[in-house]
């Protein structure tokens, strides 16, 4: 067994379906649901031993020779994401404080999934924290599936870290073991079961929730440094100068041993650290005792405060399972827990109003097809459209308003600034002659625009005037109130085209970032 350490951290990596969200726990929960309505029982442990690519997710599985692995897989992404969409996505407690710790130590964060690289991005985007990472792998590209060590060995070069400074914090047995034969530091994050001997023989520690990991990033180092400094002659209560004369004595004693060398300059940076804290020594120490003897968080979900759903006979037979499954996680209450009562309810109507939906529509497309075709939503649903729809109309009625108000600011502005130098403008010279020149040239070409507009509809439809008839017209605006007008209409159109403008290349930059987190 090599050692492992959470010294000089340069990289994270984090699975995103067992770390960052809760996603194993529903792909369970859907499947027993799935399994329970063919009378099939369903084992959480067996479940478990599945986790490492969307490939081979489902082989192996109860009902695995019975349906097809890949459109099978699809569908349950699908409804999946649907049911997170309508249900709202919170990562876990204590990922948030995680990257604000990575942040502060300038350790970058690289997020692996078991699934679609797209569909990750998906999840980040929904939960808002697409941003705060990195880079973003999943088990659709050409590496080979996790215990493989390909995917790692893809993010390690990508940042051009050595195994010693990259820390997995893993959620299932296939990714320890890659993480392992790689001798990359490892901490083991309960998910779906307790960490057997397998997942403890090959992590630095097995922790139950993001806290854990947090407080350990924190403080081990303390206690590994309150170590090696009596076997070097460092303690706390020695002056600068003291220190430096004992680190110049140690290395120049082990100048050709590397790895005393690392331990004698990590306990060096570990006392001049000490010293230069402005709450000095005593201060420092009580805060690291509270710090660790603060009790730690644990990671729960709130039972959401919904609408009583009317029960079917699926969520009838599964209640009475989860009765079962609550009275064995009593033992296991540090490890995540199945869905409660209301969560089961809301998700059997859901998925059985997807499963009806699905009748009516095609065929469900292949796997390949799904993995290959990038471009198109993740998800197609007529709610969620005509939502999209609603959201889209009041959206650009919005916009609409929003130049209207541009466009009628500007003119204001306009005539304001024309009454305030109306006799510069008359004399017509110097910079006031320009904006005149420029503002006539401007109004010309307006006029000349409806001109050629009034006059041609005029040679087509008989009672649609002509731009001389239309013009010497007063019927509603005066002939000043009319040039007032058009200069407004104009002005709407031309601050549109802008905003078009400036709106594709948003999109076309959004498009040349997002494509980053793919690995080259």
């Amino acid at each position: 067994m090599y050692n492992q350490t959470i010294q000089n951290i340069k990289l994270f990596i984090i699975p995103l379906d067992g770390v960052i969200f809760d996603l194993n726990r529903y792909r369970y929960n859907y499947y027993k649901h799935y399994c329970y309505s063919k009378n099939v029982q369903l084992d959480k442990k067996e479940f478990y031993s599945h986790l490492s690519n969307m490939y081979d997710m489902y082989k192996g599985l109860p009902l695995s020779q019975n349906i097809d692995i890949g459109p099978f897989n699809a569908r349950i992404e699908r409804e999946l994401f649907q049911y997170l969409h309508y249900k709202g996505l919170s990562p876990k407690e204590g990922l948030l404080e995680l990257i604000e710790y990575a942040q502060q130590k300038n350790i970058k964060i690289a997020v692996l999934s078991t699934h679609r690289t797209k569909d990750a991005v998906e999840y980040l985007k929904l939960a808002k924290i697409y941003n705060k990472f990195h880079f973003i792998i999943g088990s659709d590209t050409a590496s080979h599936p996790l215990p493989s060590t390909q995917m790692l060995e893809t993010i390690r070069d990508y940042f051009q870290v050595s195994h010693e400074e990259t820390l997995v914090i893993s959620s299932f047995l296939s990714l320890s073991q890659a993480a392992s034969t790689l001798h990359m530091n490892t901490i083991y994050c309960e998910d779906l079961v307790k960490a057997s001997s397998k997942e403890k023989n090959i992590s630095y520690r097995t922790v139950s929730n993001l806290f854990e990991v947090l407080n350990i990033l924190l403080f081990e180092r303390y206690e590994d440094m309150q170590i090696y400094s009596p076997i070097l002659g460092m303690n706390d209560h020695m002056s600068k100068e003291e220190i430096d004369n004992v680190h110049q004595k140690l290395i120049e004693t082990y100048y050709n041993d590397n790895e005393v060398l690392n331990v004698i300059e990590q306990t060096y940076q570990y006392h001049i650290s000490l010293l230069n804290e402005d709450t000095g020594k005593l201060s420092n120490k009580k805060s690291i005792q509270n710090a660790k003897s603060r009790r730690l968080h644990r990671f729960s979900f709130d039972d959401e405060k919904e609408e009583n759903i009317s029960q079917n006979k699926i969520t009838k037979k599964v209640e009475s399972d989860e009765k079962k499954d609550s009275q064995e996680s009593k033992s296991d209450a540090s490890i995540m827990r199945s869905l409660d009562e209301k969560e089961e309810k809301e998700l059997s109507l859901l998925l059985q109003q997807l499963k009806s939906k699905e009748k009516k529509e095609t065929e469900i497309s292949t796997d390949k097809e799904v993995i290959q075709d990038t471009k198109n939503p993740l998800i197609k649903n007529s709610h969620l459209e005509s939502n999209d729809y609603h959201f889209s109309f009041i959206s650009l009625s919005i916009n609409f308003l929003y130049i209207l108000s541009i466009s009628f600011f500007t003119l204001f502005i306009g005539i304001i600034f024309n009454i305030a130098f109306i006799h510069q403008f008359r004399a017509d010279s110097g910079i006031f002659g320009i904006i005149n020149l420029i503002f006539h040239n401007y109004y010309l070409m307006i006029e000349s625009i409806l001109k050629t507009i009034f006059n041609l509809l005029h040679s087509y439809i008989s009672f649609v005037p002509s731009y001389e008839q239309y013009y010497q017209s007063t019927a509603l605006f005066s002939i000043e109130g009319k040039q007032l007008l058009h200069i407004f209409i104009f002005n709407t159109i031309i601050i549109i085209i802008i905003k078009f403008i400036y709106s594709f290349i948003t999109f076309l930059y959004e498009i040349y970032n997002e494509s980053d987190y793919y690995p080259k």
